[in-house]
């Protein structure tokens, strides 16, 4: 089959209509639908424990929908049980329907020869926290305590010193617990999985090649255009991928022959790659200069269109890295900066953090992308991204105060809507 050929700036535009970040979010009330259509959209969100200015899957959804209510989230989570969790790209919320996809793995994980809960020791304290949860509903690490005899652990330690905080995460990897709710503290709150995903564990598994189907189906729905390595790296552990990349190459070569998926070709880009069919339509009006993206938002560094780096550089040639554990001293951009979106192109990115005590939004740096040309249309829709933001965090309008710019032309002509400017650091 003769592959479809795109320009580069197609391929971007049918990314982003994909991910939901092509239009300006509505103005109506963002509503409980609103963001659970999202989350289906995309298939998952990944879970950041970092909140600079918001928590990662908070800022992926203002990304799409504007300034709405956090609650809401948590009214699906807690009330509703229409999200939960698991490790379906890392540690991600995903919609509860959706968690029928991973039982395939959650059962080889159980039948491992290897598994960690089938020693004796690590099995007792198993049956121990399942029995407790049973009786007393959902439960968090900090409900047990630290045996008298353990020894003291660093802060940084990953599981400290319960070893009730190691079996919780091997529980919800097997399915044997899910997660009710994340509390104020970000803490989890694990429940047996029948008063999360009633029937959850009733009747067969879904075949693990058909689970295996479905997710490639959902990635190239979310991804718009793909290889197969980003396929194979959408859903995934922290490490080990749902869709292995032999699985995801014949996957697509059987989509290819029965019509689910479309090879195409990238302006300069060597690597096969693949074209959800249902975009096929969009990118006919592309052609006809019809539906190209508007939208103009920031993007948390986990959200779901940059989170693969290498298809970020290649599909637009934005270099990503997250400065979060580079010394202070020898960082480029910033501890948490997020990229700057605009019209289908990433133009920048910014760094910001926000004081919720005084309700203040500062914006420490903002770059632009070299070649990227600075207009009054650029500088107006950034401004209203900044307040935007600014009114999903809980300030107030123009209580946002600006650094240093790269170019340095770019401050004088934001400086008339920003509440203060700041003094370059030295």
């Amino acid at each position: 089959m003769t592959p479809m050929k795109l320009t580069r700036a197609e391929a971007q535009a049918l990314a982003v209509i994909a991910s939901g970040l092509d239009r300006r979010p509505t103005r109506r009330r963002v509503t409980r639908d609103d963001i659970f259509d999202v989350f289906h959209r995309l298939g998952t969100i990944q879970l950041d424990t970092i909140s600079v200015i918001s928590r990662s899957h908070e800022t992926v959804l203002w990304s799409r929908l504007g300034a709405y209510d956090p609650s809401l989230i948590v009214d699906l989570y807690e009330r509703d049980h229409s999200l939960t969790e698991y490790m379906a790209h890392a540690a991600s919320i995903l919609p509860a329907d959706l968690l029928y996809l991973f039982r395939p793995y959650m059962e080889r994980v159980r039948r491992s020869e290897s598994a960690w809960l089938a020693e004796p020791e690590n099995r007792e304290v198993a049956e121990a926290i399942i029995q407790r949860i049973t009786a007393e509903g959902p439960m968090t690490s900090r409900h047990f305590e630290s045996p008298p005899d353990a020894e003291r652990t660093e802060a940084w330690h990953w599981w400290g010193n319960k070893p009730e905080r190691r079996v919780l995460s091997h529980l919800w990897m097997h399915g044997e617990l899910m997660i009710h709710k994340r509390d104020s503290g970000f803490a989890r709150h694990f429940d047996l999985p029948e008063r999360v995903v009633p029937g959850f564990w009733e009747g067969e598994a879904i075949p693990g090649e058909e689970a295996q189907r479905e997710l490639a189906m959902r990635a190239i729905s979310a991804l718009g255009v793909t290889t197969a390595a980003w396929v194979t790296d959408y859903f995934r552990t922290g490490g080990q991928s749902h869709i292995p990349n032999v699985d995801a190459r014949r996957i697509l070569a059987e989509f290819a022959v029965d019509g689910r998926a479309i090879p195409i070709e990238v302006e300069g880009i060597d690597t096969p790659m693949w074209m959800d069919p249902a975009r096929l339509e969009t990118l006919e009006l592309l052609r006809q200069r019809k539906g190209w993206p508007t939208h103009t938002t920031f993007l948390s560094p986990f959200d779901n269109l940059i989170w693969r780096r290498d298809r970020t550089e290649l599909l637009w040639g934005f270099s990503y890295v997250l400065e979060i554990y580079v010394p202070a001293p020898k960082r480029r951009y910033g501890y948490y900066s997020l990229s700057i979106l605009h019209k289908g192109r990433l133009v920048g990115r910014l760094d910001p953090s926000f004081d919720r005590r005084k309700g203040i939004l500062t914006i420490k740096a903002l770059h632009l992308e070299p070649g990227v040309r600075v207009s009054d249309s650029l500088v107006r829709a950034i401004t209203r991204t900044v307040e935007d933001l600014l009114a999903f965090l809980g300030g107030q309008p123009g209580a946002w105060v600006l650094g240093t710019t790269d170019p340095p032309e770019l401050a004088s002509m934001l400086r008339p809507y920003a509440g203060e400017v700041l003094r370059a650091a030295d």
